[in-house]
């Protein structure tokens, strides 16, 4: 009896059914993977949000975002607002390896650059699973070599999760206007005169006087690519010429319009870090994955505080928030613009619709 096999067309047929059908269901697989890579997001902020407000319990405030000078200009206090909260989040080892009278960042020439980092070099070089978006592939920063005249070099712990700080404060007064302040003395190289509203004004839960379900206090952003400008969401910053009279508005616009032709790349890198767009804090003047800009403003920059750091991911559509009462929900990048303002402010009196975001 003669067997009959496949013949050239039908293998053909075949072939392309299978490859329809692989066509069609690899949206589906990889919109399956991004929906669990966002559901740990999630979990990463609601673990967070629970550490913070067990810190709350134990110390009747919330943790401040960073710290300025101590020891007559010898050190840098600038721990984020990420290292207090270790000891809640199960990360003792980490935090028995901190030193919080020196700096937790880079080498450098100054004196409390290279102590700090030297001591602080066990523990900043702890990368901390539960502060990394896992929709994220951008490294932040691969490690720190021979920067700033240093021969010094260190591993670097990154995040993705930066806290709270609020509006432009070049037009508040210096005020940080989110849940977040500084402790400790004269701010960096500048007169104390400069941050007189931030050093040392606790936050209490008290403060947040529009509401704990109204105000943000995490959300989170793209890491930087470590120099290599590899393409993604709000990687960089933009230098854009601003004036101190200019309004948030006038900010947010003339951020957008800007270039690209200065790049800085290593946005999320020192999770212990209080520096804004490090590892402290990012602005609610522009909203989720709009443009990350330097301002170049009158007002000091002290720690880069006046850069105006956007929220951003790779989850479509928006970003995930972390509010003060503990929950999180996921922010959509069409969010007007007022709207996101105002969730950044814990006592700017506005009245924000349920259905607003």
């Amino acid at each position: 009896m003669k067997r009959r096999g496949f013949t050239l067309i039908e293998l053909l047929v075949v072939i392309a059914i299978i490859a329809v059908l692989i066509a069609l269901l690899l949206p589906a697989v990889q919109s399956a993977r991004e929906a669990a890579r966002r559901v740990q997001c999630t979990n990463n902020m609601k673990q967070i949000g629970l550490a913070i407000h067990n810190y709350i319990s134990s110390n009747e405030s919330v943790p401040p975002t960073g710290g300025y000078y101590t020891a007559a200009n010898q050190v840098w206090q600038r721990h984020s607002m990420k290292t207090r909260i270790l000891p809640y989040m199960e990360q003792n080892a980490a935090m028995n390896a901190i030193n919080f009278d020196v700096s937790p960042v880079k080498p450098s020439t100054g004196v409390g650059y290279p102590v700090g980092r030297l001591i602080n070099g066990t523990a900043g070089a702890i990368q901390i699973s539960s502060f990394l978006c896992p929709s994220d592939p951008n490294p932040g920063n691969t490690g720190l070599n021979q920067a700033s005249g240093s021969t010094i070099s260190f591993a670097v712990g990154v995040s993705n999760y930066p806290n709270n700080v609020g509006t432009n404060r070049a037009y508040t007064g210096g005020r940080i206007n989110g849940p977040g302040y500084y402790i400790g003395g004269s701010a960096h190289s500048l007169a104390a005169s400069d941050f007189p509203a931030d050093v040392g004004a606790t936050v209490t839960v008290s403060s947040v006087t529009d509401g704990l379900s109204n105000t943000v206090i995490f959300s989170e952003w793209v890491k930087g690519s470590s120099g290599s400008r590899r393409p993604g969401l709000n990687l960089v910053y933009y230098s854009v010429p601003i004036g101190a009279s200019v309004n948030n508005e006038g900010d947010y616009q003339a951020c957008q319009a800007a270039n690209t032709t200065n790049p800085w790349d290593f946005k999320g890198e020192y999770w212990m870090s209080g520096d804004v767009g490090r590892g402290g804090g990012y602005h609610h003047t522009s909203p989720p994955n709009s443009k990350s800009c330097r301002a170049g403003t009158s007002f000091p920059d002290g720690w880069n505080a006046g850069w105006l750091v956007s929220a951003s991911s790779f989850h479509s559509g928006g970003v995930n928030a972390a509010f003060c009462d503990g929950s999180v929900r996921f922010i959509r990048n069409s969010v007007d613009r007022e709207t996101w303002r105002a969730l950044g402010t814990m006592a700017g009196g506005e009245v924000i619709s349920s259905d607003a975001y």
